[in-house]
């Protein structure tokens, strides 16, 4: 098996290379915010954007499909439960939710903050945006009341694909009033192989 992490630094890449760290699996890494948009960049994700990964020459995009199929590749390092269990559909909860009823919110606003040209952003959005994404982190701080990590109480590959996007909330400045959600940053953080941001 042949892995290709296409990569940059503070993206949803982090997530990609964490798993990859944890697991002790051999990839190789193109590290190169110049690519994004590429036309080498779109033959592995469609819209350009990063991260994409290669296996074995086949493509697979967005961070959070790349992380689960690297755990289910390494069903060994136990980073992931096996498709069909209980804790596999935790999992899939629980990323879905980050990624619909929190990081879209965060993204918006990123959007709207620096991403975007200044004519095109709207500032109207953030206040809203934020209204959802602290329902999202209030649902999580009470789940994380009764648990150290997502699924089954240990670290998985759901706390790396979650864990991404709260300490995102953090240096935004939402997590504030979520005492569980802080300490279960503050967890994810203090993880050897963390990369994530703790500025």
């Amino acid at each position: 098996m042949s892995m290709t992490l296409y990569e940059f630094g503070p993206t949803r890449s982090s997530r990609a290379r964490w798993a990859l760290l944890e697991l002790g699996a051999e990839y190789e890494s193109i590290e190169d915010r110049a690519m994004i948009g590429s036309d080498e960049l779109k033959k592995v994700h469609p819209l350009g954007k990063l991260p994409a990964l290669l296996d074995d020459g086949r493509p697979l995009f967005e961070s959070a499909a790349i992380c689960t199929w690297i755990a289910d590749c390494h069903p060994e390092g136990g980073l992931i439960s096996p498709s069909g269990t209980w804790e596999r559909a935790q999992h899939d909860q629980w990323v879905a939710f980050t990624l619909s009823e929190l990081e879209a919110y965060l993204w918006s606003s990123a959007r709207n903050t620096f991403v975007y040209p200044e004519e095109k952003r709207i500032e109207a959005v953030f206040p809203q945006n934020a209204m959802e994404a602290k329902r999202a982190l209030g649902a999580l701080d009470a789940h994380l009341a009764d648990t150290e990590w997502l699924v089954a109480g240990k670290f998985s590959v759901t706390d790396i694909i979650t864990g991404f996007t709260v300490n995102w909330a953090r240096r935004t400045g939402l997590t504030g009033e979520f005492e569980n959600v802080q300490t279960y940053n503050q967890r994810i953080l203090d993880r050897p192989l963390c990369p994530f941001s703790k500025d």
